[in-house]
């Protein structure tokens, strides 16, 4: 059970869990291939940039583990993907980018704040609130069948426990957190979707 809980934990990783999200959002909200595909392209990037300095920190010792597990390290991690996002949302502005992706990075700079305010109190699991707003999103934007996907997310809590990562808590709090916060931006994003 614990090599399954692993398997889970590093599958559903959030850098990992955002790189699925352009694609399903660029797919639905795309108006055109060559853009969809531009923009597709810099977001991973840009993901890309943020993996690179998880690795390397990990491989420098500034980080712990993959996972950012003692929360003394995370506000480094915070900061470097609130600066990344940041550079990421002027590129959108200034090159008139989709507007779907300038409310994913809306909502991943307001889920990195939220996170990092829970994260002065609790240890809320970053795993399983990225994962709950990214199957939630899929869930409300495609509807139908893709809303047994939620299944995924009690899952991804108990691998997380399972690994002792986090306490049950923290699981459900982070769920909480990336399904109040995916609820909030989807209300909000109806007026410039629609």
């Amino acid at each position: 059970m614990m090599i399954l809980a692993r398997a889970i934990s590093f599958l559903s990783h959030p850098i990992l869990i955002l790189l699925y999200s352009p694609y399903f959002l660029m797919e639905k909200f795309g108006t055109n291939d060559i853009s969809s595909l531009k923009w597709m392209l810099v977001s991973y990037f840009f993901l890309g940039l943020m993996l690179a300095f998880v690795i390397a920190c990990v491989e420098f010792g500034v980080f712990s583990d993959f996972d950012i597990t003692k929360r003394k390290q995370r506000p480094l991690f915070f900061l470097f993907a609130g600066l990344i996002t940041t550079i990421y949302l002027l590129l959108l502005f200034i090159f008139n980018g989709p507007r779907v992706l300038l409310i994913l990075i809306a909502a991943a700079i307001l889920g990195i704040v939220a996170i990092d305010i829970i994260n002065n109190r609790i240890k809320a699991s970053v795993h399983v609130a990225t994962l709950s707003a990214f199957i939630l999103s899929i869930g409300l934007i495609y509807k139908g069948p893709y809303l047994l996907l939620l299944f995924l997310i009690p899952l991804m809590g108990w691998s997380r426990v399972k690994t002792k990562k986090h306490t049950a808590l923290e699981a459900a709090m982070g769920g909480v957190l990336g399904g109040a916060l995916t609820i909030a931006m989807y209300i909000a994003s109806q007026r410039f979707l629609i």
